[in-house]
């Protein structure tokens, strides 16, 4: 493959995920994709069944959702170009952004406020993207029974897997806002 095919492939890969970026939050805040978060969470750890009021194919929505963003941070960690240029924000960008944006995160920490891709490091640590895959296939089987997941994960397990992807998605929504 020739070096500019490459380029293109890479540009390619970055556009798409950009374009997701657009779509999933085009589709809501943070904070509605963490209220969805958190009620699939609780019919995780509750046994019962999932029913939204836009019933069960709601939940596998969330689903499809939060693995795509995992792959598409995934994805976006491996382009340093990318990372590097979100480290130039500054204490008074950020302020700017606070009033600026109609939503900004106060879950992160400062240093993740200026470089969200730290966030996503932290996030792929100990968990690879397959990992997360089987954790959240299994929050899903759980969410649409009527047995609740504590016998197959810990209680530790889940409330990690959904810190964590509560801070991704306002790492994501910082990355997409500066893009």
């Amino acid at each position: 493959m020739k070096a500019s095919e490459l380029q293109i492939n890479i540009d390619d890969k970055l556009s798409a995920a950009f374009n997701f970026l657009d779509d999933f939050f085009d589709s809501g805040l943070p904070k509605e994709h963490r209220k969805d978060l958190k009620k699939w969470r609780f019919h995780v750890i509750n046994d019962e069944q999932y029913n939204g009021r836009h019933g069960a194919g709601h939940v596998f929505l969330v689903y499809e959702e939060t693995i795509q963003l995992i792959e598409i941070a995934h994805t976006l960690m491996g382009h340093n170009e990318i990372s590097t240029a979100a480290i130039d924000v500054t204490e008074d960008d950020i302020e700017q952004e606070k009033m600026d944006w109609i939503y900004f995160p106060t879950n992160l920490s400062q240093k993740e406020l200026v470089d969200p891709f730290k966030t996503i490091e932290i996030f792929f640590e100990s968990t690879t993207v397959d990992q997360y895959k089987d954790l959240l296939h299994e929050w899903l089987r759980v969410a649409l029974s009527n047995k609740a997941a504590l016998e197959m994960l810990s209680a530790k397990e889940i409330i990690d897997v959904y810190d964590k992807l509560r801070k991704l998605y306002s790492a994501a929504w910082l990355i997409h806002q500066r893009k």
